[in-house]
């Protein structure tokens, strides 16, 4: 079987449109991990802003049933 050039450049064309898939696959695939471990980190801050209004509405609860309890009328 003999390659002439015309089978030469059909098959570079392949090999060359083939890469540039893979090369434009993997690029996306490492944006959704980025997205992922963004949206991942949110989810972390979030917990944690979460806990910290609980915990500034249970000081705020123990302020009010003072003050109604002190207040003299």
């Amino acid at each position: 079987m003999d390659f002439t050039k015309k089978d030469i450049i059909w098959l570079v064309g392949i090999v060359a449109s083939l890469s540039v898939t893979w090369g434009m696959w993997s690029e996306r695939l490492n944006a959704v991990e980025r997205k992922a471990d963004s949206v991942a980190k949110m989810q972390q801050d979030i917990a944690v802003i979460k806990e910290k209004i609980i915990q500034m509405d249970d000081k705020i609860m123990w302020i009010e049933e003072f003050l109604i309890k002190t207040v003299d009328y």
